[in-house]
């Protein structure tokens, strides 16, 4: 059974960004704006009055002061408040390809491989932007690889699935190299008109090349997987193709598009470091060997509970490094981002735990040691 190890890593954000003051002043003259408008039926005890944000609210929820977006300005128009996409035609490359592509190239580049040296393609992100054919083929097109290409989707917890599967297919001698990708167009997916998640939300791509040790030095040996779930629809998106067909019954009928933020706190905090740890005990890792641990960036209080009952001590910036602040929750794309950012200055042999917990509720873990 061949042993496998992460080759190089990948991310790439837009250059466009949004701080807290600019969204809060969006989402405030759009609250305003609706206010005013159903004055009456709020005095009437018929409509809810909209809450009003604010730069300190945001920050002291989550830790994020920034984020970067594929498309800034429908996000910052009331009248909108979701990206500016145009469509393109059928022959053209996707805009969520195009957007993989950008971390794909980079991780590719950094292990000295075009892509006919790759015999997997794995997107695994939160939403792929068409049912088929899977983005994953287009992706493996465009680079020339060869062999296998399937999406799939667990949420925030996408990545490091697609990490457990590609690890168990190299240990089985499925596949040889596996490139697993996670662009995430999370802007798109949002409500930028709720004020309990108008600012979680930023976009970015990573990727991972996972391939079978040959012997070549360099990278990190993948010395445990695992993932797990536990069905929880406190955190729920229902946008998809069933859409068209439920409004023709109702005409009015809105996808589910929210999370019950205090309880999947609560929850996940709970579940997350089980999964983590279970993992490690069956590589006989324990939590006073594990030098750093590389979490999914949800917001900086879930960071830091979950790092410190993942490593039995309390988080640091040094053992538990945090992005928030300037990407925002960038959903499965964030750990591997955060692993890529705070890496290279472990000594060979040192050993981390990725982590990372979402929608599901999936939580995804992978042990890794940096080898000579």
């Amino acid at each position: 059974m061949k042993n496998s190890l992460i080759r190089s890593t990948g991310y790439w954000v837009p250059d466009n960004v949004i701080s807290n003051d600019e969204l809060v002043a969006s989402y405030n003259a759009w609250a305003t704006r609706f206010n005013t408008e159903h004055a009456a039926a709020i005095a009437a005890g018929e409509v809810e009055e909209v809450p009003l944000s604010s730069s300190e609210f945001i920050k002291g929820a989550s830790g994020i002061e920034r984020r970067h977006v594929y498309e800034k300005s429908g996000i910052l128009d009331i009248d909108a408040m979701t990206p500016r996409i145009p469509p393109r035609a059928i022959d053209e490359v996707s805009t969520q390809a195009e957007f993989a592509l950008k971390s794909v190239r980079i991780a590719l580049d950094k292990a000295g491989y075009d892509g006919s040296d790759i015999d997997g393609v794995i997107v695994a992100s939160s939403a792929q932007q068409r049912n088929f054919p899977a983005v994953a083929c287009e992706i493996q097109e465009a680079i020339g690889a060869t062999g296998f290409s399937f999406d799939m989707t667990m949420a925030c917890a996408s990545a490091l699935y697609g990490l457990h599967m590609a690890n168990g297919m190299i240990r089985s001698g499925q596949a040889r190299r596996i490139l697993v990708c996670s662009p995430e167009l999370m802007t798109c997916i949002n409500v930028h008109s709720r004020r309990e998640v108008h600012f979680i939300f930023g976009d970015a791509s990573a990727a991972m090349i996972v391939e079978a040790d040959d012997g070549k030095p360099g990278g990190w040996d993948v010395i445990g997987t695992h993932a797990e779930n536990k069905w929880s629809s406190a955190l729920r998106s229902d946008y998809g193709f069933i859409n068209i067909a439920e409004r023709t019954v109702d005409p009015d009928f809105a996808p589910h598009l929210d999370q019950d933020g205090h309880r999947v706190f609560k929850d996940v905090v709970g579940f997350a470091p089980q999964v983590a740890r279970r993992m490690m005990e069956g590589i006989d890792l324990a939590p006073a060997d594990v030098r750093r641990t590389w979490l999914h960036q949800a917001n900086i209080r879930m960071v830091d509970m979950i790092a410190k009952r993942i490593l039995d001590r309390d988080r640091t910036d040094d053992n538990a490094p945090a992005i928030l602040h300037e990407y925002g929750n960038t959903s499965s794309s964030s750990v591997v981002m955060n692993f890529e950012m705070h890496s290279d200055d472990m000594a060979v042999g040192e050993t981390g735990v990725m982590c990372a917990f979402g929608a599901g509720y999936g939580v995804g873990a992978a042990a890794v040691r940096k080898r000579p």
